[in-house]
């Protein structure tokens, strides 16, 4: 796990180093290291959605709108990288600490118990005003002869019910036995045999499919540990079986005879076959380094959906804040073609009246800025509906933008027809936001309820 460690911040350092000279222009680390992966798959990025996406929360031209979106990938890839470096350091920490926590000071070796793994310790030996380095191969703690003798009696004893798997009882055998090649502790080794291995396999696995009547087998079992051995024999009978056609039932009934007969233990521990068919089970890895890893993941993945959440969030109160103001807008542009100026004009005036800087304006303002530079009038309006991005506005627009190429003959009485239009449209959007407001009311109200019951009722029953 360290050399992992180390390969990640070696990749880190490469980054840095090649982020330096493209993206000198951040200050901060990571937002080079971001900057670089962003260049590097941009063309895998769906940066078109993003751009539109902030074109209808700010009003910038379309250089400032992609400084503006790669400036909101760097900052996701960059908070990325921060939790990638952080978690790794943290992995980092704990792989050294494991390294050097073996480190032992007193000059007493605890050796490991039964079963333990070898381990090596360096001993440093002073010799005059240096040192020597010898190398100590430790081993575990071992059993004398009359303590293996009796504990593989143990053995022998809990081998008598564990190898059954899900067969009655030694006399009624009909399946698979469970033939460990060990014991729980992995210290003994254990090796079987039988004197019908046609029938049973040193494995454990037992055919019937020729077996025409009941037979005894005798199955012997070996347990041997360092130069010490011992055997012991089980008289076993096989029987035939038949089986069924539903395999569901018979699954299931094993199944619920395992569970019941474990349930007073901590755990239950299924038969790796079941009339022929194998069972397996996922097990979980709970190590510390899995557990980061999928923090980090998590973290990434929150800081994306965040970002991506708090500009939906934006986009809808933009939206809300065009639709509250469509009614005055139309009204207003009505009342000054009614004095004779001209659309641009109208918007000029509406900017100079305006009290806020809201998106609105700033659009109008941009439009006019887009005339005054040369654009053509009639296509700066449908640019204009089109960035609004709401039916009402790109409605609007478009039929002011086909008055102007056709004649400004009937533009009054067109804003006279889009003013009652927008009154509707006014209408059944304060209808809408009401009913949404009456439906969120619901939940106080219930808890409102729940609490008036329990003022009620609460006295009533102590009174009883």
């Amino acid at each position: 796990m360290l050399v992992i460690n180390i390969v990640v911040f070696v990749m880190f350092f490469m980054l840095y180093m090649l982020s330096r000279k493209h993206y000198s222009k951040y200050k901060n680390v990571f937002w080079k290291m971001g900057g670089l992966i962003y260049g590097k798959s941009k063309k895998e990025l769906n940066t078109a959605k993003k751009k539109s996406d902030f074109r209808k929360i700010k009003v910038v031209s379309n250089a400032n709108l992609d400084e503006l979106t790669e400036l909101y990938y760097i900052k996701i890839i960059s908070i990325c990288m921060v939790v990638i470096f952080v978690i790794n350091a943290a992995c980092m920490i704990l792989a050294v600490y494991h390294v050097f926590s073996g480190k032992n000071s007193s000059n007493i070796i605890e050796r490991g118990d039964y079963g333990d793994d070898v381990s090596s310790w360096d001993v440093y030996v002073g010799v005059d005003s240096s040192q020597e380095v010898y190398e100590l191969t430790v081993y575990p703690r071992q059993y004398t002869e009359d303590e293996f003798y009796q504990k593989a009696e143990e053995v022998f004893t809990e081998l008598k019910s564990d190898i059954l798997a899900d067969n009655e009882d030694l006399q009624h055998i009909n399946g698979d036995l469970i033939l460990p090649s060990s014991d729980d502790s992995g210290i003994f080794e254990i090796s079987w045999w039988s004197d019908y291995p046609e029938y049973i396999s040193s494995s454990g696995k037992v055919y019937l499919d020729e077996l025409q009547k009941a037979t005894e087998v005798n199955l012997t079992a070996k347990i041997a540990y360092l130069e010490f051995s011992v055997q012991e024999n089980y008289h076993i009978t096989l029987v035939p079986v038949e089986v069924s056609d539903d395999l569901s039932d018979v699954v299931g009934e094993v199944l619920k005879e395992i569970e019941a007969d474990n349930r007073s233990k901590s755990s239950i521990e299924l038969p790796k076959e079941i009339s022929g068919h194998k069972i397996s089970l996922k097990q979980r890895d709970n190590s510390i380094y899995k557990q980061l890893l999928g923090l980090g993941i998590i973290m990434c993945t929150i800081t994306i959906m965040f970002s991506n959440s708090n500009l939906k969030e934006k986009m809808q109160k933009r939206d809300n804040m065009l639709m509250n103001e469509y009614a005055s807008f139309v009204n207003k542009l009505w009342l000054l073609l009614g004095t004779g100026m001209t659309i641009k004009n109208c918007f000029i005036r509406m900017i100079d009246e305006a009290e806020e800087k809201n998106i609105l304006v700033k659009e109008l303002e941009y439009t006019v800025n887009q005339i005054n530079s040369g654009f053509d009038e009639a296509t700066a309006y449908d640019e204009l509906g089109i960035r609004l991005a709401l039916p009402q506005y790109t409605r609007l627009m478009n039929r002011i933008s086909q008055n102007l190429r056709m004649g400004t003959k009937d533009l009054r009485i067109l804003m006279r027809d889009e003013v009652r239009e927008s009154m509707e449209s006014r209408k059944e959007y304060a209808k809408k936001k009401g009913e949404e407001a009456s439906t969120k009311l619901l939940v106080p109200m219930i808890l409102l309820m729940t609490v008036v019951i329990v003022i009620i009722m609460v006295p009533a029953f102590v009174g009883l």
